[in-house]
């Protein structure tokens, strides 16, 4: 074996996101063990830990792809790895997957490619089409790390020619070990992620108008993040009239601050491939309640350690916000309970020592 085990991991962007936001603790983290040496490589531009990683000594290489589908890539993979002399190449996400795949095809044979399958659907699910290209794309992965045991499933219900070659290793976060928690909380609910369908804030904010006309809540709620919905949104606030309750932040890189100056972490997904940020929210001793969709009872256990709700169903999220902004005793139950489940499961050392002796075991 080599003095030095040599990582490249491959992703679309380092923008914000839930696999982004776990490579960044990662690699941060894998800095500690100098059996390795860890770059990445983004398809583009988007780059909000950037500089974070890069001050930590992490090089980024970046491809600077000018559209999703620059097929130019390929080769920029191509040329990056015959220079860099990589052992083992890890991709995450879509389209970087199909990129890198097709690189393979004309690079060495003795480097290891491994994929993170981050989500239970997408649409290319739905599409017998893309089954043909994604048998193709995961035949070229000699392993597939599997964010929770609900996307193994999925993909193996999708793909089954790729059972014996998955392994789930759940995501995490840093968890600060001492935290100073602030009395008073300027919002009452607290959102962050993509202002997608997916995520759900058309739901919150309806949700949000049932509590202001049926219990006469006076709120203050913060969403924070960015997406292809954002005007929408903003034109569904105003049209239920909620101005003045309703602050859109936008991408934030003090989501820790953040979070300790809300009462309640919400998050109303239709679906979730994992739901990191709902881990984060309990880092940081922040009771959450989410929808009960994909992996997330598998993070949350419902009234011990959170509070889950049916998706699509603004009427039981309003009673649900209700009824813990009502009870400060059981806010600080769930949260106690939370800060002990994500020290003991969730941690991004017990990460970090996982997914580098797998790195090992593969070389």
């Amino acid at each position: 074996m080599k003095e030095k085990i040599k990582v490249l991991e491959i992703i679309d962007s380092l923008g914000s996101g839930g696999a982004e936001s776990v490579l960044k603790y990662f690699v941060l983290e894998a800095k500690k063990n100098n059996l390795f040496t860890i770059e990445i490589a983004t398809l583009y531009s988007n780059a909000l830990f950037k500089e974070e990683v890069k001050s930590a000594g992490v090089h980024v290489w970046d491809l600077n792809l000018k559209y999703k589908y620059d097929l130019r890539g390929i080769l920029k993979i191509i040329t990056l790895i015959k220079k860099g002399k990589y052992d083992i190449i890890h991709v995450h996400l879509f389209p970087a997957d199909i990129f890198a795949a097709l690189a393979s095809l004309f690079l060495p044979k003795d480097i290891v490619w491994i994929f993170s399958e981050s989500c239970d659907r997408n649409r290319r699910r739905s599409h017998k089409f893309y089954k043909i290209l994604d048998g193709f794309t995961y035949s070229r992965y000699l392993k597939i790390i599997c964010i929770s045991k609900q996307v193994e499933l999925a993909l193996l219900n999708w793909i089954p020619s790729n059972k014996g070659k998955t392994k789930v290793i759940l995501d995490a976060v840093p968890i600060p070990k001492f935290l100073n928690l602030c009395s008073v909380k300027t919002y009452d609910i607290l959102f962050v992620g993509r202002l997608t369908k997916q995520k759900g804030v058309d739901i919150l904010l309806k949700a949000i108008k049932i509590l202001k006309n049926e219990y006469s809540r006076n709120m203050k709620i913060a969403i924070v993040g960015d997406g292809e919905l954002k005007e929408n949104l903003n034109n569904l606030t105003v049209e239920l009239g909620l101005n003045k309750e309703v602050k859109f932040l936008g991408v934030r890189e003090d989501i820790n601050g953040i979070m300790n100056s809300a009462k309640i972490f919400v998050l109303p997904t239709r679906f979730e491939g994992f739901g990191m940020v709902i881990i984060e929210a309990m880092s940081n001793m922040l009771p959450v309640i989410a929808t009960n969709v994909g992996p997330i009872p598998e993070i949350i256990e419902n009234g011990k350690d959170g509070i889950l709700v049916p998706p699509e169903n603004p009427k039981a999220l309003a009673r649900a916000i209700n009824d813990l902004l009502e009870n400060e005793e059981l806010r600080k139950k769930l949260s106690k309970a939370a800060y002990k489940k994500v020290r003991e499961k969730y941690s991004i050392d017990t990460y970090s020592v996982r997914m580098l002796d797998f790195y090992k075991s593969l070389v």
